[in-house]
């Protein structure tokens, strides 16, 4: 189970390696917001497709609420809650590549098939290292809300 959380998040185009939009929300932690306050940065980024889009968000830090946190002041970053839910995950390492994605995914709905949970929510890929990094080094995730099946 995991807590309200709040995201600075940011649409753009698909791409395959699902990491377009950083530099939005880059810009907005570093003080491109309405109160001119730097945020820190803070792990995993998010990404997930909606509506044909990406969208790509950075975790907002728990001092934060969705009243207090800073707006943005560029209407492509917005801020979002993603309310207390129930999530299945999987960990794993290795680049962001469509097929190191596709390949734990099914993984991941394979087990969710099989166990007393449905999916409610679009699939959320996880990353925890910049892209410097390699990807033997990088620790990534793949979430998806679930619920009981009724």
């Amino acid at each position: 189970m995991y807590d309200n959380i709040l995201l600075a998040s940011t649409k753009t185009a698909m791409n395959r390696s699902m990491d377009s939009g950083f530099n939005n929300v880059f810009n907005y932690i570093s003080g491109n917001n309405q109160k001119q306050e730097k945020i820190s940065m803070t792990t995993p980024v998010v990404s997930y497709e909606e509506d044909n889009r990406l969208v790509t968000g950075f975790y907002v830090p728990s001092k934060f609420t969705k009243e207090t946190v800073p707006k943005p002041s560029e209407q492509s970053v917005y801020i979002q809650e993603l309310k207390e839910s129930l999530y299945a995950v999987i960990k794993f390492r290795g680049s962001w590549t469509e097929k190191n994605y596709t390949h734990h995914d099914d993984i991941l709905k394979d087990y969710i098939s099989k166990s007393d949970y449905e999916i409610t929510s679009p699939r959320f890929i996880l990353r925890y290292q910049p892209p410097f990094i390699p990807g033997i080094f990088r620790h990534n995730e793949i979430a998806y809300q679930v619920k009981t099946k009724s």
